[in-house]
């Protein structure tokens, strides 16, 4: 693997090990702090929520000073979020529940001011170094985020064991990585005429919208979930999460090299086929009496969602262009911080909402395919 791919597989896994991370401690985060784990949630979203604005901003940047720029100060900062939650946990002994918050705020706000200008910029790098194969060159940063996914809770899984301290060296380490080997890419590179708009693509941009929100909203839901299995131990919980992430990364890695082994994926069917499974394991999720049944289920509802947003990432791009990286990031913004508020819910059957929203998705989604792929079809129907 030579220095540019691994810097855009490396890159690309950044916001993934700094999610799954996320996702392991904030019971245990909770536990010390004596606050509710939807506090924590809320917070997280809110940082998340910044994405919003600073994707804009990072997007002007780099028309303005270029990608490496953007890539190395956003790297930064995401290295100066996880050094403040590392002192955190390494001072958590003396300081009170208000400091605690305060400083676990102050990283989700410096954490979502930055790390929102890293995937888009990666991905338009790619383009930018592979333009004889845009799927593939986009497969590469994804690949890095599934790895991140697969990885970051088999490593927790072992670190938690020891020390909540030492899960935090796996960020640090691979953002100082990514900030050290960041290649000088020219700005005029990155300039290219703009295709379209973006209500031209709407439809494409909801149905990212309600995968971003489906998948979110299951990844914490899950965690109450399991408390209803296994009540009143947060570190079993934790430790069954790390599990079903592992499972899920493992799974969406093995997928995601076929496809680039591939080469020549459908990206169209492809999306059908992934928002299918992704509403029938949902409906699968809603009905398990079983944590090993409900760990597997939700496992393939995040691979087939994964699967799904390389698909419409593709489409998107195929159709109008890299710029559009920024509004699909966008996008997934809101799903992910809707999809937190509504943890806040608390729903006896949150999978069930899972499943209603991907039904709403993969409806409309083989309606498109209809009448894009099949246009004789669509006029008969």
């Amino acid at each position: 693997m030579n220095k540019q791919i691994s810097w855009l597989v490396v890159g690309g896994g950044l916001l993934g090990v700094s999610q799954q991370i996320a996702l392991v401690v904030l019971p245990l985060l909770a536990d010390i702090m004596s606050v509710p784990y939807e506090t924590l949630v809320n917070w997280q979203a809110a940082g998340s929520f910044l994405f919003l604005f600073s994707s804009v901003y990072w997007a002007k940047t780099m028309a303005k000073k270029g990608v490496s720029y953007v890539v190395k100060l956003t790297t930064a900062g995401f290295l100066l979020s996880n050094l403040i939650l590392l002192f955190l946990w390494l001072e958590y002994d003396w300081l009170s529940v208000e400091v605690m918050l305060g400083i676990f705020i102050v990283s989700r706000i410096v954490h979502g001011l930055f790390s929102s200008g890293i995937v888009p910029q990666l991905q338009i790098s790619a383009l930018m170094l592979y333009p004889q194969n845009t799927i593939g060159a986009l497969a590469k940063v994804s690949l890095g985020g599934t790895l991140a996914r697969c990885l970051t809770p088999l490593a927790c899984i072992g670190l938690l064991m020891v020390s909540p301290t030492w899960v935090f060296a796996l960020p640090l380490l691979l953002g100082l990585y990514v900030l050290l080997i960041t290649p000088s890419l020219s700005k005029g590179k990155s300039k290219e005429k703009v295709s379209g708009s973006p209500h031209q693509h709407w439809g494409l941009l909801v149905v990212a919208f309600i995968c971003a929100f489906s998948l979110c909203f299951g990844q914490f839901s899950l965690v109450q979930v399991l408390t209803r299995f296994i009540p009143d131990n947060s570190a079993q919980v934790s430790q069954w999460v790390a599990i079903n992430l592992a499972i899920t990364a493992c799974l969406s890695t093995i997928n995601q090299i076929y496809f680039i082994k591939k080469q020549k994926v459908d990206s169209e069917r492809l999306l059908v086929l992934s928002l299918a499974v992704a509403f029938v394991m949902a409906g699968a999720s809603s009905m398990a009496h079983h944590i090993v049944v409900m760990c597997i289920t939700v496992s393939l509802i995040f691979v087939a969602l994964n699967s799904a947003t390389l698909a419409y990432t593709n489409v998107i791009v195929a159709k109008a262009g890299k710029q559009y990286t920024n509004y699909i990031t966008t996008t997934h913004t809101l799903g992910y911080a809707l999809g937190a508020v509504f943890v806040n819910f608390s729903l006896t059957l949150p999978y069930t909402l899972v499943c209603t929203a991907l039904f709403i998705a993969f409806s409309f989604i083989v309606r498109r395919f209809i009448r894009n792929v099949y246009p004789k079809q669509a006029e008969t129907t």
